[in-house]
């Protein structure tokens, strides 16, 4: 494995700046793309303990099958390139906080809230679905919040077809709080499992809690998502039927991924859930060995009961594959660090060190909900806590959030005039088409010499264009920001 503190270009083109991210499947890093003048996330994928060569070629495949993906809710994979004989992501880098952070540091979010995000984070899904992708690890801390939209990130274990959770070394792809139970018991987990685990992310995002919260090791937890139904939530409203069939033990029970889209965005526009999927089909078996089926949604009790006598199957099934996940187990603890006896955890580095796989580093501009304010649909992905004094709207903005805030919309408003299209201030959003006439014949924009007037609220940038096909122009802009709703945008 390539030593990190390696300070040639990647591939010969990705000079890599400060590590952003790191786990058990590797170190993210902010880096700079020499070539078109860009900051971008970069990941080594494969070549890892005890993988063989054609599990590293297989990672290249599914990494290129991912970049196909082009939906405005995942991030975007740029480039899979080879460096000292191993394969490196180049992913679209987000400059906001995951979904795990900005849940723990400002609080749940409100049912409508949570619908929206969830029913974008399931568009994303269901396109990688159609595309024959499964995710294989959607959880809080691989949702990240950019330019005002939820990006669903890390398809580095995506799998395009039908492998085993767990690697040959011992190595478990995936997060035991957010594993489906038919994964917990070391059943193949398909697109229902990416169902269950988009349900228990919409559960965390409006409890501000897990579903099945740690235990203390990666056994203890799969066994207690494998033996028993989650705990009722109690801030869920509307939303309770719905992750009661996506948390289902019957993965049949839970609906595809585009029946969940539909039940999240009624949700989100004010509506009902709907009929259940379980209703309009005949009724499916639980996964071989799953507890409880579809009959009991969720626990009751806030406390886990005993289990149940008589689940013998299950804890045979579960012994058999206690010996096998006893490796991963420890390669597990050793390396990954998603889970804590809250939440999630924190590093003083960058606030996704113990959330693995994250491209992003924590803001001021993105905000969540008070348990009592319901969101519109435009800002729902958002959570609102708008008393907070560092995001309330008459507070000076800082040389950091200047400096970073143009970084991230000249990084962006080539890759997603969307998303940078939602930075801008109201007054400046007039001409959309003249807008998007303008970056479509921009390759990139290379930002130098930034300086901040933190009484003005103004920043100068001085701007490298390099437009498709024409040489490229320089010039020097000052331009007005301020705070709308807690979020900084461009005025002037």
């Amino acid at each position: 494995m390539t030593d990190d503190t390696t300070p040639e270009l990647i591939g010969g083109r990705y000079e890599r700046l400060r590590p952003i991210g790191r786990g058990g499947m590797g170190t993210v890093w902010l880096a700079r793309d020499t070539v078109l003048g860009r900051q971008v996330a970069l990941k080594q994928i494969g070549d890892f303990p005890g993988e063989s060569e054609g599990e590293t070629r297989r990672a290249m495949r599914e990494a290129r099958a991912a970049a196909a993906l082009n939906h405005p809710n995942v991030v975007a994979v740029y480039d899979v390139t080879e460096h000292a004989g191993t394969p490196w992501l180049v992913m679209e880098y987000v400059a906001g906080p995951t979904l795990s952070s900005a849940i723990r540091e400002r609080g749940p979010m409100t049912p409508k809230g949570a619908a929206d995000l969830g029913a974008q984070l399931a568009g994303a899904l269901a396109a990688a679905h159609r595309a024959g992708i499964v995710h294989r690890d959607v959880k809080p801390a691989n949702v990240l919040i950019g330019g005002g939209r939820p990006k669903l990130g890390d398809f580095g274990i995506a799998r395009a077809g039908t492998d085993d959770q767990l690697t040959q070394t011992g190595l478990v792809t995936g997060t035991p709080s957010y594993m489906a139970p038919e994964v917990a018991m070391g059943d193949e987990g398909g697109e229902a499992a990416d169902v269950w685990a988009l349900g228990a992310t919409i559960y965390f995002a409006v409890e501000g809690q897990d579903a099945y919260p740690s235990q203390g090791n990666a056994l203890a937890t799969l066994r207690s998502i494998s033996a028993r139904p989650p705990r009722r939530p109690e801030r869920a409203g509307p939303l309770e039927p719905v992750l009661a069939d996506m948390l289902s033990r019957d993965p049949g029970r839970r609906g595809t991924m585009a029946q969940v889209l539909r039940r999240l965005e009624s949700i989100a526009a004010g509506g009902t859930a709907g009929a259940s999927p379980a209703a309009a089909r005949t009724t499916v078996a639980p996964a071989a060995g799953a507890a409880g089926g579809a009959g009991a949604p969720f626990d009751r009790q806030a406390s886990a009961p005993a289990p149940r006598k008589g689940n013998g199957l299950l804890w045979a099934l579960l012994v058999a594959g206690i010996i096998a996940l006893a490796v991963a187990a420890i390669a597990f603890a050793a390396t990954r660090g998603d889970d804590d006896p809250g939440v999630g955890g924190t590093s003083t580095t960058t606030p996704t060190s113990s959330e693995p796989e994250t491209l992003t580093e924590t803001t001021t501009e993105t905000e969540t909900a008070e348990p009592t304010q319901e969101p519109t649909t435009e800002e729902s992905s958002e959570s609102s806590d708008e008393t907070s004094q560092e995001s309330s709207d008459d507070a000076p903005i800082t040389e950091e959030e200047g400096r970073r805030f143009v970084e991230e919309y000249f990084a962006t408003v080539t890759s997603d005039r969307d998303a940078a299209w939602d930075m801008l201030a109201p007054a400046r959003q007039t001409d959309r088409a003249g807008y998007d006439e303008f970056w479509e014949g921009i390759a990139s924009v290379q930002t130098e010499n930034i300086t901040v007037d933190e009484e003005a609220s103004t920043v100068s940038v001085k701007l490298t264009y390099n437009p498709k096909g024409r040489p490229k122009s320089v010039e020097t802009h000052t331009y007005e920001l301020t705070r709308i709703d807690g979020r900084i945008r461009m005025t002037k």
